[in-house]
């Protein structure tokens, strides 16, 4: 059997490509540029990926954080790996600001529902981050 993303995930995020075996993902929720990272391989925990694929993943993690502060001129980026609801291991990449609806709180539980990202916003979006991530 293939790779699949966890059905919640799927179920919350909008598919924004494949870079470096993981599958980045963007969340529907449009208040906040709140990425996951899901990287292609058959563990749980961040600390069982090791060797080129955790630098593989290490090196998309800043690129990706890099891309949030500059495309979505974010103050700050939060990086996490919390898998207690999704046992996928997945990583979180998020773009925060002073004053974004969650600040300073966590935006686990604190983020209000908000509008979806339509295709408009979404395509052009998915051609820079692709040039971004994929540049030497």
């Amino acid at each position: 059997m293939g790779f699949e993303v966890h059905p919640q995930l799927k179920a919350d995020c909008h598919v924004m490509g494949r870079f470096a075996s993981s599958q980045v993902l963007l969340h529907r929720n449009s208040q906040i540029p709140w990425y996951i990272v899901v990287p292609e391989a058959n563990v749980r925990e961040l600390h069982e990926l090791r060797g080129s694929p955790r630098q593989d993943l290490d090196d998309l993690l800043n690129r990706l954080a890099c891309f949030i502060k500059t495309h979505h001129q974010c103050e700050h980026t939060n990086v996490a790996a919390i898998g207690n609801r999704v046992p996928q291991l997945h990583i979180h990449v998020i773009g925060r600001w002073e004053g974004d609806p969650c600040w300073p709180d966590v935006i686990w539980g604190n983020l209000p529902e908000g509008p979806v990202r339509s295709d408009a916003v979404l395509e052009p979006l998915k051609v820079e981050l692709g040039r971004y991530l994929r540049r030497e």
